[in-house]
């Protein structure tokens, strides 16, 4: 028998070691009933204890699930806030329509390029969308027929320029609307691009007046140079007619002319060679800018000499050059007309007894600065500008033979080139003339040259 069991029925019936007759049978029977019990009682709570295991792990799985579904739903939230803000502050007007025909969405640029009313845009249909736009374009049966064509293949894409009757100009894409592999509408772009296509009309029409302007300009210079030949030969002929004949004069009636017949052929001579410089002066000067040769790389350490041996500067005039000068890129026969005005101009004008003419050369940011220096009678400042002037000369012509033509043409070719062109001095104290030229892209500077600079100006 159960022994709990036992135990119990001992409390209430005494000891159970002699049960009274017939006993037996029904203590073997209570005892395998509550067996029996006992038993269906274990299998009941085991049976609880697994379907609470199984309750709590489900609730846990459910609980986990909820928790991925609001994040999910937070994250696409914040994915739609993110897609909303993006087409708001694009450039571009966007509008997407379903397969059937329905309005899917649209930002705020859309509506105000195509300044649509709520009302249409309430009725969520695409045909009625496109009927209102209609009346806005130059061209709504090729815009129309464009969108059809579209319409009927899904899977094209296509852009246009779409002129609007106000004189707006519109740039439209448009593209299907992709889920996985299978299309589920159509996605239309449009940007307003009315200042680009104006400046770029304006660019076309400026463009074609600069192309006028050209076309007359080379006109105009050809015929420049033509009257220019044409000056200068029929003005030389005559000149070297009455310089023929004024030293046939003095030759041939040298004996019967006192000094004051012979002073006057002497400046009737001069007058002429001023003249005869004069037409060359202009003539080059009209030439610069019109008229150009090949720019080649010339040694400037070869080519100042060559200037200074050619103007054969007298006994009393030393001329010294800086050892380092350097190569550029330019006309040679400009840059020799450069610096041979400025070299002859410092020997002509020297007063001292004993002069002394120097060239020199430093390298600054983006190009070479040049300097002619001489010791001579120098220049009072209030003429710094005016001697760079046609036709100015500081000393009358009597004295000194000029045709104040050659610093203007210095100026002229000194620019032509990008740089400029300056004077320092003071009276009685030397003259320094200065001009730069821009160095060439990749044209390395000669640290020798920053030395150059240090000898007189």
């Amino acid at each position: 028998m159960n022994k709990l069991l036992r135990r119990q029925i001992e409390k209430s019936l005494g000891d159970l070691s002699s049960p009274p007759p017939g006993w037996e049978s029904f203590l073997a029977a209570v005892s395998d009933a509550y067996d029996a019990f006992d038993a269906d009682r274990r299998l009941i709570e085991r049976s609880l204890d697994i379907s609470s295991q199984e309750l709590t792990e489900i609730n846990e799985r459910l609980r986990g699930e909820i928790n991925e579904r609001k994040d999910a739903a937070e994250q696409l939230r914040h994915s739609l806030s993110l897609l909303t803000a993006t087409l708001d502050s694009t450039a571009d007007g966007i509008l997407v329509v379903d397969r059937s025909g329905g309005i899917g969405g649209f930002n705020e640029k859309f509506k105000a390029l195509w300044r649509i009313p709520e009302s249409i845009l309430a009725s969520n249909q695409d045909a009625q969308l496109l009927s209102f736009v209609l009346e806005q374009v130059e061209d709504p049966e090729g815009f129309l027929a464009r969108v059809q064509q579209l319409y009927a293949e899904p899977a094209a894409e296509s852009s246009d320029i779409i002129r609007f009757k106000d004189g707006r100009v519109c740039e439209r894409y448009s593209r299907p609307q992709f889920l996985g592999d299978q299309i589920v509408g159509r996605v239309w772009s449009f940007r307003d691009i009315t200042e680009q296509v104006r400046a770029a009309e304006q660019q076309e029409r400026l463009v074609q007046q600069v192309e006028a302007a050209n076309q007359e300009m080379a006109k105009v210079n050809k015929e420049l140079s033509d009257f220019a030949y044409v000056v200068s030969h029929d003005l030389k002929a005559p000149l070297r007619g009455i310089k023929t004949l004024a030293q046939w004069i003095a030759t041939d009636y040298a004996d019967r002319l006192d000094d004051e017949g012979k002073e006057q052929l002497r400046l009737l001579l001069s007058r002429v060679e001023r003249m005869h410089a004069l037409i060359d002066g202009i003539l080059q000067y009209s030439r610069v800018g019109r008229m150009s040769e090949e720019k080649v790389l010339v040694d400037l350490g070869e080519l100042v000499p060559q200037v200074v041996d050619l103007l054969a500067p007298p006994d009393h005039i030393e001329v010294t050059i800086c050892d380092e000068l350097p190569a550029i890129e330019c006309e040679r026969t400009r840059i020799t007309q450069v610096f041979q005005n400025l070299l002859s101009n410092a020997i002509k004008y020297m007063d001292k007894p004993k002069g002394h003419i120097h060239v020199a050369c430093q390298a600054d940011d983006g190009c070479w600065i040049f300097s002619v220096s001489d010791d001579g009678p120098g220049i009072e400042e209030k003429h710094h500008e005016r001697i760079f002037q046609l036709f100015q000369t500081l000393c009358p012509r009597d004295e000194c033979e000029s045709s104040g033509i050659g610093l203007t043409l210095v100026k002229k070719i000194v620019e032509s080139y990008g740089g400029r062109i300056w004077v320092e001095s003071r009276l009685g104290e030397g003259s320094t003339f200065f001009f730069t030229v821009p160095r060439a892209k990749g044209e390395k500077q000669d640290e020798r040259l920053q030395v150059c600079i240090a000898g007189r100006r």
